[in-house]
Parts: C-alpha cells; structure tokens; sequence
C-alpha cells in the first residue's frame, strides 16, 4: 500500500517530535503512528488495540495510551469526549476544521462544517471580549430516522 503524502509529513512530524523531547523512536511507536495516519476515521484506544493484536511486536494498552498521550502533547491528534465511558481520536495534519453529530444510539459520528456556525461562534467571542484559540462543537443525538443507523437496524 502506497504512503499518502499527508501520511508520510505525519510520520515525519511525530518522529521530529520524539527527537525534539528526547523520546525514543521505537518499532512500537512507529507502527501504531502509522495504523494511525493511515485511516480517517475516528477511533478509540481498544479499537487500535484490537486492530494491531495480529502484530508480532505485542503492545500493550498502557503502550497504547502513553503513545497517543504524546500525540496529543504533540499536536497530531485530537482527543474528543462524545459522551461515552472512553475517548475518541482523530488525527489533525491534512484536515480542516470540522464539528461532530454523534448518534447516541449507535455511536455513528458525522463529521461536518457550517460557516454559519463559525461566523456565530467568532461574534460570540469578539462581543464578549475573546480571541478564539480553538473550539469544540459536538451535537449529540439519535439517528434512528437515517435507515443505516445500527440501532435502526436491530428493530
């Protein structure tokens, strides 16, 4: 499978990264950095974990949360709260901002831009005295009425 370019400046930007804090470029970082950088879709820490239990180079949870722990630190991932008991992430270089809607029902997360929002958002701020540095907006609800929502599969 050929590296994507976005791919290939987010493996160069984690490795500059490690050396820059002095941490180590082990095999273990590496290949979760790039399972990682080459999907696009939201996911969680056991979700990486169960996609890289065929590896031969076991890695452990605690591996796998100190390594996306120091992406976040590093800027390259994002870590998002959507209501559920653990953490979801994506990776940033390559993507515009964007908000979340999340199915309560299924957990499925839509990604989306609204620059009505942004302008709103941005007026909010100036009236009140504020330099956005950076926001979250998720929107949380069900998804039932689409027919591919899981939980209207299951009726």
């Amino acid at each position: 499978m050929q590296e994507s370019e976005d791919t290939k400046q987010e493996m160069k930007a984690f490795e500059d990264y490690l050396r820059e804090k002095g941490l180590k470029i082990t095999n273990q970082r590496l290949l979760v950095a790039q399972k990682i950088f080459s999907s696009h879709n939201h996911f969680t820490a056991e979700g990486l974990l169960d996609e890289l239990k065929d590896n031969k180079d076991r890695i452990s949870k605690a591996t796998i949360y100190r390594i996306l722990a120091i992406m976040v630190e590093a800027g390259l991932l994002e870590e998002h709260d959507f209501g559920k008991d653990y953490k979801y992430y994506e990776h940033i270089i390559g993507h515009q901002h964007h908000d979340h809607i999340i199915c309560m029902q299924c957990g499925r997360i839509v990604e989306f831009v609204d620059n009505r929002i942004e302008e709103l958002q941005n007026k909010a701020a100036t009236d009140n005295g504020f330099l956005i540095t950076g926001h979250s907006l998720n929107i949380f609800g069900n998804c039932n009425r689409f027919p591919d929502c899981e939980f209207n599969k299951k009726k």
